[in-house]
C-alpha cells in the first residue's frame, strides 16, 4: 500500500477507503520505527504523532501526503540520532563513574598513608618508655621479695613485722597492675604499628576453605591456652566450589583470626550469664558467587547494639569494654579487606541472640588494587 494508493481514493471521494488503506499501510511504518528505536516509548510516541499527522490530512482531503513521508523519516533521523545521544550518555556515565572510583581510592589511599606514617611515629616514640617502665616494674617487683628474704633473719616486733609484710605486700601488688597495664598499653602500640603497616608479601593464589580452618583451629587453641576452662561448639559449611582466590594469606588470616576471636568473646560472654541451656557456638562458612566468594563468622554470642554496629570499624572504637579491647582489631579488617583486597564487609547481628560477619572478596581483587 503507498501514498498515491490513498490519494487516489480520495479523488474517488471515498474518504473511508482513504483512511482504511492508511491504517493498513502505516503499521509497516511503525515496525520501521521501533526497528530504529531503542526505546519503545519513543517509538510508539513518534509513531501516532506522524499517524495523527496524516490522519489529519486525509480527513481533509488533503493530497499533498508526501509531507507523510517527509516526517516519517525525520521520525527515523530523529531516533538514530537520540539512539546516538542515549549510548554516548552511557559511555560517559560509565567513564564518570570509573574516575570518581579512581580518585576516591586515591583519595583514600593517601589518607591512609599519612595516618599510617603518623601512627608508626606515634607508635614508635611510646614504645621506648614504655619498655622501660614494663622492664623496671617487673624488676621492682622481684627486688621486693628479695627485700622480704633478706628481713626474714631480722630481729623485729611483730607489730613492725606485720606493717614490712603489709606494706611489701600493697607495693608488689601496685607494681604487679603497673606491670599488667604496661602489657595492656604495649599491645595497643604493637596493633597501632600493625595498623600502620601498608601490607606484608605478595599476594598469590590460595584457598580460601584452607586459610578459613587453620585460622579456627590458631584462635581455638589460642582461646585454650589462654583459659583452659575455655570451649566451643565449632561448625563448618565450606563450598568446595569457593577454591582459589587471588589474595594476601597472611593479611586476610588477621581478618579471620580477629573476627574468630571476637565470636568466641561473644559467645563466652554469654555463656558466663548463666542462661540456662546454652551452648556457645560459632560457625564459619564459604560460598562460591562466580567471580566472588563470601564468607561468613557467625556466633550466637551476645550480639552488637545498633549504636555500638554504626561505629564499629573506626579506628580505636572498640565493642569490649574498657580494658579488654585495643579498638584496632576491626578497623584493621576492615581496611584489610576494602583496601587491600577490594572486598566488602558488613555485619548481621541481633542483641542478646547472634552475630555474624559477612565478607565478600572478588577472586582477584588484591591483583586489581595492586594495579
Amino acid at each position: 500500500m503507498t501514498d498515491e494508493e490513498i490519494v487516489r481514493a480520495l479523488q474517488q471521494g471515498n474518504q473511508s477507503a482513504a483512511l482504511q488503506h492508511l491504517y493498513k499501510y502505516y503499521p509497516v511504518v511503525r515496525q520501521m520505527i521501533l526497528k530504529n528505536s531503542g526505546n519503545r516509548h519513543d517509538a510508539e510516541d513518534i509513531y501516532q504523532e506522524t499517524l495523527i499527522i496524516l490522519c489529519r490530512k486525509v480527513k481533509e482531503k488533503d493530497f499533498r501526503l508526501t509531507a507523510g513521508l517527509k516526517t516519517f523519516l525525520f521520525a527515523i533521523s530523529r531516533l538514530q540520532w537520540l539512539n546516538e545521544l542515549r549510548k554516548r550518555t552511557t559511555e560517559l556515565s560509565l567513564s564518570l563513574d570509573e574516575l570518581r572510583t579512581a580518585q576516591d581510592r586515591l583519595v583514600q589511599t593517601e589518607k591512609l598513608a599519612s595516618l599510617g606514617q603518623l601512627t608508626a611515629g606515634i607508635a614508635h616514640e611510646i614504645k621506648n618508655p614504655l619498655n622501660f617502665v614494663n622492664n623496671f616494674s617487673a624488676l621492682s617487683s622481684e627486688l621486693i621479695d628479695e627485700l622480704n628474704d633478706v628481713l626474714k633473719p631480722a630481729v623485729l616486733d611483730d607489730k613492725t613485722r606485720e606493717e614490712i609484710d603489709e606494706l611489701t605486700h600493697m607495693l608488689k601488688g601496685n607494681l604487679e597492675k603497673v606491670v599488667q597495664h604496661g602489657k595492656r598499653a604495649d599491645s595497643i602500640v604493637k596493633n597501632m604499628l600493625l595498623h600502620s603497616r601498608e601490607g606484608s608479601g605478595e599476594h598469590r593464589p590460595a584457598d580460601i576453605n584452607a586459610i578459613i580452618e587453620e585460622s579456627l583451629n590458631l584462635a581455638y587453641h589460642g582461646a585454650r591456652a589462654e583459659k583452659s576452662a575455655f570451649n566451643i561448639t565449632l561448625k563448618r559449611a565450606f563450598d568446595p566450589e569457593a577454591g582459589m582466590i587471588d589474595l594476601y594469606p597472611q593479611e586476610i588470616t588477621r581478618v579471620f583470626l580477629n573476627l574468630i576471636s571476637n565470636g568466641f568473646y561473644a559467645a563466652n560472654k554469654r555463656k558466663e550469664t548463666g542462661e540456662e541451656g546454652f551452648e556457645p557456638v560459632l560457625t564459619a562458612s564459604t560460598k562460591s558467587l562466580g567471580n566472588r566468594v563470601e564468607i561468613r563468622i557467625r556466633d550466637n554470642g551476645t550480639g552488637i547494639p545498633l549504636e555500638v554496629k554504626e561505629k564499629m570499624f573506626n579506628p580505636f572504637f572498640t565493642t569490649k569494654p574498657a580494658g579488654e579491647g585495643t579498638g584496632l582489631g576491626l578497623s584493621m579488617s576492615h581496611d584489610i579487606v576494602v583496601k587491600q583486597h577490594a572486598g566488602t564487609i558488613d555485619v548481621d547481628t541481633e542483641p542478646g541472640v547472634f552475630t555474624e560477619f559477612i565478607i565478600s572478596l572478588p577472586r582477584t581483587g588484591a591483583a586489581q588494587v595492586k594495579t
